[in-house]
């Protein structure tokens, strides 16, 4: 059987001998009329005989026109030209009794192109071939330096002499089917003439490379694309899978053609299902990725070569990223849908959120099908730990990735990766993996686009650093615990499909400033094991109606990719005593606070808000909280034991520091304690060396002196 490459390359050898001969018959008529080909000057000037020839010569004509070529030499080009043809014949019929297509013939049918703009290709394609036809021409275009083929060459070469060759013209326009499927590309330097006939046109590379059987989608499109091919093997495995599968048959993929919508935010999977079509269908995927910042003018001029490459490779068409071709009302961009119906295919659309055609659509020969991809559960995502960290779990507990898988909502691809970096990093400290690891890879992995909302804040106590009475203490760790078991309560036991809203929990701290809200909110975090933003209302609270929702929703949008716990400071910036509405901005303001709780209860992870008057919040919105923790203005009790806990062991203190005495003296939250503990050890350093309760006593004197209290002299008397 003849090597279906040797029968390509011998197939373009008749086509180019073909061009040959319509050249040869052009340049020798142009010798014929004068052209002297050994004018070094030739196209740089216009002489006074060249200058009359012209003006004597009609419309839509050339050099060569009306020169009648010897007898003999016309009967030569004319057998020639029919022995190519024949050939071209021959050929085309052997590749068919193969049952193969020729790379080159078959653009005709791939793109409906007819004999003309197939033609047309050929004369482009070229000089990518030999570069002698290059010379050709530059000569036949009386100008060196214009060495692609022009509109005017093209029509010189295959339409009828006269104005009628200008009908050919509108085969060149970006709508038809060699620019609009980027079979031909314009050069750019021949963009800015004013005349259409002087546009040169290339083959682009990525066809050319198609054609001489070295394909590659990086050289053809960009790092953006990849092609996938599949063994018989996994055809077979596949279609065993689809089987039992809730997906389209193959049957109803080659028949119908639809647009499937592949939406959700585990893009793994999405991509996996589509290998898996593919190689049920027989065929390789050919996909694309775009970025959802990517413009979309620009997206477009990439989608159009890559459908073409997907009809050259026969490849199924996968596009990642499709929201950015979605409005804001859900439709699917006009130009897009136009370009996808173009490829009569099947292809397969990858986005967050399902996409619907627009009304104004023209034709819709291709139904739109969805195929959602939810979330992971718990459970799914927790045998998912398991599979990826097979035979490396000896020294995690149990319970840690059960903890894990629900803290973190990651996608399928999220899980790999991180479990890939916790397992590196393990084995590069060569030491066996801890659960520690998983949890600092999983935060590495989650959504960081939140910095740039919030401030990121980096927990570093524990319980041991926290002084509170029994009750919000007990409460504190209940919290803790119902995060930590939520997934096995919603999910394993069903109490999510009707019980709750969310998998969320939202809390409330209030209490005086420095009583330990901000400090609560970082143990937690460390507890958890996960991510601490605090986010600031004064900041977020706009006097514009409708401002603060969005600041709002742009908070918790970038926060459901975070798996962080969100810590809303300063409360009562939003949080007012809501009474009778009297105008607008009452009705306003109290739109606000339901918002910021709608959101906070549809959050997934943990929310909290601080304020420092509990009275500020009504009763009618705290119902809508999971936890209200009081955090009390510390008494002389609880005021001894923030002392103690806040002096480091390291600090170098007097004998006579009593701490008692501070405790007694100053009613001071624990802010304004470790406030005062700071200034003295700074005072120490600067003098002597160790803290005593003079450098304590001018502490507090001057952290008074901030608060704005009136000083009681007597007070700082030892």
């Amino acid at each position: 059987m003849t090597n279906i490459l040797d029968l390509d390359r011998e197939y373009l050898q008749a086509v180019l001998s073909w061009l040959d001969n319509r050249l040869e018959r052009d340049v020798k008529r142009w010798q014929l009329a004068g052209q002297n080909p050994s004018d070094r000057f030739r196209g740089l000037y216009i002489s006074q005989e060249e200058a009359a020839a012209l003006s004597q010569r009609k419309a839509g004509t050339h050099w060569g026109s009306g020169i009648a070529l010897p007898q003999e030499e016309e009967r030569r080009l004319q057998k020639k030209e029919t022995e190519c043809l024949a050939e071209i014949d021959r050929l085309e019929k052997e590749a068919a009794d193969y049952g193969q297509e020729l790379r080159l013939k078959s653009l005709q049918n791939l793109f409906g192109l007819n004999t003309f703009e197939w033609q047309a290709f050929v004369v482009c394609l070229a000089p990518h071939l030999d570069l002698r036809y290059e010379r050709i021409y530059g000569y036949l275009q009386d100008d060196v330096t214009r060495i692609h083929a022009s509109v005017d060459l093209i029509l010189n070469l295959l339409a009828p002499e006269g104005l009628s060759r200008l009908d050919f013209q509108h085969y060149f326009e970006p709508q038809m089917p060699l620019c609009y499927f980027r079979l031909l590309l314009p050069v750019e330097d021949s963009k800015n003439h004013s005349s259409r006939l002087r546009q040169a046109f290339t083959a682009a590379p990525g066809v050319i490379d198609w054609l001489l059987g070295a394909y590659s989608p990086m050289a053809a499109l960009g790092e953006w694309a990849q092609v996938s091919q599949f063994s018989e093997e996994q055809t077979r495995e596949a279609l065993q899978d689809l089987a039992d599968a809730s997906l389209p048959s193959m049957a109803v993929l080659r028949q119908v053609k639809p647009f499937l919508s592949l939406h959700g935010d585990d893009f793994l999977q999405q991509e996996m299902t589509a290998q898996q079509l593919a190689a049920g269908m027989g065929r390789p995927l050919l996909k694309v990725v775009f970025s959802e910042n990517e413009d979309p003018e620009s997206a477009m001029k990439k989608l159009l070569p890559a459908l073409r490459d997907a009809r050259m490779l026969n490849a199924l068409f996968y596009l990642q990223g499709c929201d950015i071709f979605v409005d804001k009302d859900g439709y699917l961009d006009l130009e897009c849908a136009e370009a996808l119906s173009q490829n009569q295919d099947c292809v397969l659309l990858s986005s967050k959120l399902p996409f619907k055609f627009n009304p104004a659509t023209p034709k819709r020969d291709h139904p739109l099908m969805y195929l959602p991809f939810e979330r992971l559960s718990s459970a799914e995502r927790k045998q998912l730990w398991e599979t990826m960290l097979e035979g490396v779990l000896d020294e995690i507990p149990g319970d840690q990735l059960r903890i894990l898988a629900g803290q973190f909502a990651f996608t399928s691809g999220q899980i790999i990766a991180a479990a890939s970096t916790a397992l590196s990093r393990a084995v590069q400290e060569s030491r066996s993996l801890q659960a520690a690891d998983l949890f600092e890879a999983a935060r590495l992995h989650s959504g960081h686009h939140l910095a740039e909302l919030a401030h990121k804040i980096e927990p570093r106590y524990t319980w041991d650093d926290l002084v509170l009475p029994e009750t919000p203490m007990t409460m504190l760790k209940e919290m803790v615990s119902m995060v930590q078991v939520r997934s096995q309560v919603l999910e394993d036991w069903g109490l999510g499909e009707k019980l709750t809203a969310s998998a969320g929990v939202s809390v409330l701290f209030s209490g005086p400033p420095g009583t330990g809200k901000t400090l609560a909110a970082q143990i937690i975090a460390n507890q958890l094991g996960i991510d601490l933003y605090r986010i600031d209302l004064s900041n977020v609270v706009s006097k514009y109606v409708g401002e603060t929702e969005k600041n709002l929703e742009r908070i918790f949008t970038e926060a459901a990719e975070s798996n962080a716990i969100l810590f809303f400071d300063e409360a009562d910036a939003i949080f007012g005593k809501r009474s009778e509405v009297k105008d607008a901005h009452d009705r306003y303001a109290n739109i606000e606070v339901g918002y910021l709780l709608q959101r906070m209860e549809n959050y997934d992870g943990v929310a909290i808000l601080a304020t420092n008057l509990r009275a500020n919040l009504d009763e009618a919105f705290t119902r809508r909280l999971q936890f209200i923790i009081n955090f009390p203005f510390p008494d002389e009790q609880y005021r001894k034991q923030i002392w103690k806990v806040l002096m480091p062991a390291n600090l170098p203190q007097a004998d006579d520091l009593d701490l008692n005495l501070m405790a007694k003296r100053f009613k001071l939250a624990g802010g304004s304690i470790r406030n005062i503990i700071v200034s003295a050890a700074f005072q120490a350093a600067a003098d002597g060396g160790v803290v005593t309760m003079p450098m304590l006593m001018h502490g507090a004197k001057r952290e008074i002196q901030k608060m704005g209290k009136l000083l009681q002299e007597a007070d700082f008397i030892l």
